[in-house]
């Protein structure tokens, strides 16, 4: 975000993040606000109290899982994918 890399909206339904978590939350660190979209809860919604997640800091992204990542956002950005390899280096 900070390199004005774009991002999808998160997903809200009335005051929950239905999708878009992590994106939030980097929207936050980042003072970047992100769009938010509608988005529909279901039965396998649960609802979380922010100051009951605990952060995991264990990396769980394989470097197949990154490097497809990293092309989805050149594509969506369209951006060489080599911008996105220097960005996700530093």
């Amino acid at each position: 975000m900070q390199y004005g890399i774009k991002f999808n909206g998160i997903k809200v339904f009335e005051n929950l993040i239905i999708d878009g978590h992590h994106r939030y939350v980097s929207s936050l660190i980042t003072k970047i606000q992100i769009d938010s979209v509608p988005g529909q809860k279901t039965s396998a919604t649960k609802i979380h109290h922010w100051m009951d997640v605990k952060f995991d800091e264990n990396d769980w992204d394989t470097t197949s899982r990154i490097a497809y990542l990293n092309e989805q956002d050149a594509f969506y950005n369209k951006i060489d994918i080599e911008i996105i390899k220097q960005i996700t280096a530093l």
